[in-house]
């Protein structure tokens, strides 16, 4: 007798070695991804230089560019009949070249300054409509966040007082909470306003 837990798995196909149903390992999809991409960079490239894309006298360039690409294609294909192990060697040399064009390009870090952005208009965000926020309720928003879960009240201090928030020692959020340190909606406007 089968527990329920095992009821779902029991009635699974199995997973086939070969063909369609077989589970792709990763290199099967980044692979193709990145050699397709390389391709497109690389027409791309070519089409843009034929087309003579910021060029100061387009109308003498192109057509000389079309022969000269003309000639070079004739010259391959002639080249491809009499020589064929040629053609597996420009195959290589244009697949190595798309591999290298498709590397993914890793996004730049952000700056201080956008990182400074991003903290006043998180403290923003929990003032909503009120006048003010408790600065214990600041951390416990940047502690629900990852980057911030493992720092402490000084160091949280440290970040808002980086950043340019002024904390005040006694605000009033509402007319019934009032007394606690906190920041003000007018002092998260300032910052935020572009400086004249």
């Amino acid at each position: 007798m089968t527990t329920e837990s095992e009821a779902d798995t029991l009635e699974l196909p199995p997973v086939p070695e070969f063909g369609a149903g077989r589970p792709r390992w990763a290199a099967q999809r980044i692979h193709p991804r990145r050699l397709a991409r390389g391709h497109l960079i690389q027409w791309t490239g070519i089409r843009a230089w034929t087309m003579a894309v910021g060029h100061p006298t387009p109308g003498k360039v192109i057509p000389r560019r079309i022969a000269g690409l003309t000639a070079a294609a004739l010259l391959a294909w002639r080249t491809g009949h009499q020589q064929p192990q040629l053609l597996a060697i420009a195959a290589g040399a244009y697949t190595v070249t798309a591999w290298r064009a498709g590397r993914p390009v890793p996004p730049t870090p952000p700056t201080e300054e956008e990182l400074q952005r991003r903290v006043i208009l998180g403290v923003q965000h929990l003032l909503g409509d009120s006048p003010a926020v408790f600065v214990c309720d600041v951390y416990a928003a940047l502690r629900a966040r990852p980057a911030a879960a493992h720092l402490d009240d000084a160091r949280l201090r440290a970040v808002l007082v980086h950043c340019g928030i002024t904390i005040h020692k006694s605000v009033r959020v509402s007319p019934t909470q009032t007394g606690r340190s906190g920041i003000k909606a007018a002092d998260i406007a300032a910052l935020l306003s572009p400086t004249p």
